[in-house]
């Protein structure tokens, strides 16, 4: 259960953009408090700032006049917190275009998909950073490189990735994402969900639009992308998603025992997705002779999830 989160002002009508910044991540803590990150253009350079603190914890200092600001809340699963390397958002590089990029979910194919497309080792840890990967390997960075990305990962996702010329891309898996637009101020502003998003603005300048109903909100569906462009434009294109990752699973509503013809496949099942969840066979095989229904053990699985 990680956090997204960010900011694009196309009109400089925004005094602050730090404050909203600083607004959406410490209300996105409640989705992690491992790390907090951001990214940011500033003189025509990528900025990555993030720390294994959480957002309670740091102090956002963002350029007066940056127009687009994406970040990241991370509650931990796969990758070690000593190396903020594993943190949000991660870097990349797409011929002459520099991104940054950010997860909310569990990706369960990084490592067969590294080593199907001889994808460079990396000591990136975190099972999002296959993403970043896959865009670079495109080497292009445009609506048919994300779809590509996209469409070759499995598991649960949703990214935000932005550009080094402000543009804000959102792809839509099954994680939430919720984005509102304020005409009369010129920015779009989004976060993981809708109680997030009125939290963090009740306590910003956009504060008497919000109250005032001036602001529309974006509609994204699942398998959607969405690009945001430095000039408050907006295009859309789709990606084939299926809510059933490779592993058999809907990411939404857990494992269906009735989907499952005997105990042996189901714990099988089970067996294969825990390292995914900080667990490995030998936990799951310990659980079961403990007395453990399988069910039982899968709603242990999704109590650790990110």
């Amino acid at each position: 259960m990680c956090g997204l989160y960010g900011v694009l002002s196309y009109g400089h009508e925004i005094k602050d953009i730090s404050e909203i910044t600083e607004a959406l991540a410490v209300e996105s803590a409640v989705r992690g408090t491992d790390a907090t990150g951001i990214s940011y253009n500033y003189h025509s350079k990528m900025n990555v700032f993030k720390r294994s603190k959480s957002a309670y914890e740091i102090n956002f200092n963002v350029p007066k006049h940056t127009a687009a600001v994406m970040g990241h809340t991370r509650n931990a699963t796969q990758g070690t917190l000593k190396f903020n390397g594993n943190n949000h958002p991660f870097r990349g590089k797409c011929g002459k275009t520099t991104f940054a990029l950010a997860h909310n979910g569990i990706l369960c194919n990084d490592h067969i998909l590294r080593r199907e497309l001889k994808l460079p080792l990396t000591k990136i840890e975190t099972d999002s950073y296959i993403a970043v990967q896959l865009l670079e390997s495109k080497k292009r960075f445009n609506f048919e490189s994300i779809k590509y990305m996209a469409e070759k990962v499995d598991g649960s996702f949703s990214f935000s990735l932005l550009d080094d010329r402000d543009n804000i891309h959102l792809v839509k898996g099954d994680s939430p994402l919720t984005i509102f637009h304020f005409p009369s101020k010129a920015v779009y502003v989004y976060a993981s969900t809708l109680s997030i998003l009125w939290k963090a603005l009740v306590d910003t300048e956009l504060f008497y639009d919000l109250q005032a109903g001036d602001y529309e909100e974006i509609n994204i569906s699942d398998g959607e992308i969405l690009e945001i462009t430095a000039e408050g434009e907006f295009e859309r294109t789709t990606f084939k998603f299926d809510v059933a990752s490779s592993y058999g699973l809907d990411w939404r509503r857990g494992f269906s025992y009735s989907d499952y013809p005997d105990n042996g496949d189901y714990e099988d099942e089970l067996k294969s997705v825990a390292p995914y969840f900080g667990f490995d066979e030998d936990d799951i095989e310990t659980l079961l002779n403990d007395g453990y229904q399988p069910e039982e053990i899968e709603d242990i699985l999704y109590g650790y999830r990110c």
